[in-house]
């Protein structure tokens, strides 16, 4: 179980793509907290953290987006489970809304979760809007001798429409961007846009821009001290445990004052430098994940030949660069290819 519910409803937006108008079923009551409630929850939970790269941004305020004024009252009024369905019911008025004239939207439920993650403890809002597939499945009579194929509806929640949390600790310390959207492919961009503007998103960053600015920064920090000989860690080394760090997370997140902790004890370079260049980043993100190895291990390929490495092996002289050559200095290397033409 990685989410505990405090409360869930389900509404529907009923518009089609090739439509400019849209109309909403709306339940009058939560969900009870069962057994397949909680099996929702986790799986839509955890699809949504798996996501490489989203949006993080903070929530307008009430007077410019009608859906930050909804979210303010819920919490306002203790979080309650009538001030959940009241909140639920009223952003989904507003989703209509946002949604008339607007053409290439689609419709589907929409899943309301009130939850605490349990491995951060955190209260999160989640919103996820999940629509109907088809899939197969056996079925047999008792007196046919071999399976039929028949079609099933059911609801897919390995690939979201569209997914929004807000980390509700954040939101009521005002400590940053509280809000983390699902990033869709530019393709998609005009359809997600309209998500956007219902939540009332400010100032999104993207979790591959929001990494690229806190390695850019790793670049430029001094080197910490290596605890074992005293002196300053070599770059290479710095840079590898760097990724062995934020990979160590389960959530996918750095935080700078534990990151600061791990390499530079009770110093604040990290601090310091955002603070001097004016950097706007928050104590802790969510991180892509392919934007950091990038960072370290390297691939690249050309005339059919295709290359692995990392930093390290071009600050050690393991690959050399001579004009038009790549010089492979490995002797475990070369006698596997002798080898080859041995054979």
């Amino acid at each position: 179980m990685s989410t505990v519910i405090h409360h869930i409803a389900i509404h529907e937006l009923q518009k089609e793509a090739d439509e400019s108008s849209a109309k909403v079923f709306m339940s009058q009551y939560c969900l009870p907290v069962e057994e397949r409630a909680q099996a929702l929850s986790d799986k839509l939970h955890d699809t949504f953290v798996r996501k490489a790269d989203t949006l993080q941004g903070y929530l307008s305020s009430p007077e410019d987006a009608l859906f930050p004024g909804y979210f303010q009252v819920f919490v306002d009024g203790g979080m309650t489970e009538e001030a959940f369905l009241s909140f639920s019911r009223e952003t989904m008025n507003a989703l209509q809304l946002t949604l008339q004239g607007v053409l290439g939207a689609k419709g589907g439920y929409l899943v309301y979760i009130d939850y605490t993650e349990e491995l951060t403890n955190q209260r999160v809002m989640g919103i996820f809007l999940v629509r109907d597939t088809e899939g197969v499945v056996f079925s047999k009579k008792e007196e046919a001798e071999a399976f039929a194929l028949n079609t099933v509806t059911y609801l897919n929640t390995e690939k979201l429409a569209m997914a929004c949390r807000i980390l509700v600790g954040k939101f009521q310390a005002g400590e940053g961007r509280c809000v983390e959207l699902i990033k869709h492919a530019k393709s998609q961009k005009a359809i997600s846009e309209y998500f956007i503007q219902w939540i009332g998103l400010e100032r999104p960053e993207s979790s591959r821009d929001l990494t690229n600015t806190f390695l850019e920064m790793v670049n430029e920090l001094p080197m910490p001290v290596d605890e074992e000989t005293g002196e300053a860690m070599p770059q290479q080394q710095f840079h590898e445990k760097v990724l062995q760090f934020a990979n160590s997370s389960p959530q996918k997140v750095i935080n700078i004052e534990e990151f600061e902790q791990e390499f530079y004890r009770n110093e604040n370079p990290a601090q310091q430098y955002l603070q001097d260049h004016q950097v706007e980043m928050d104590k802790e993100f969510r991180f892509d994940k392919k934007t950091l190895n990038q960072f370290y291990n390297h691939k690249i390929n050309a005339d059919k030949i295709y290359l692995y490495f990392n930093s390290g092996h071009l600050k050690d002289g393991a690959i050399v660069v001579e004009g038009n050559r790549v010089i492979i200095n490995s002797e475990e290397l070369a006698d596997q290819i002798l080898d080859l033409g041995n054979r």
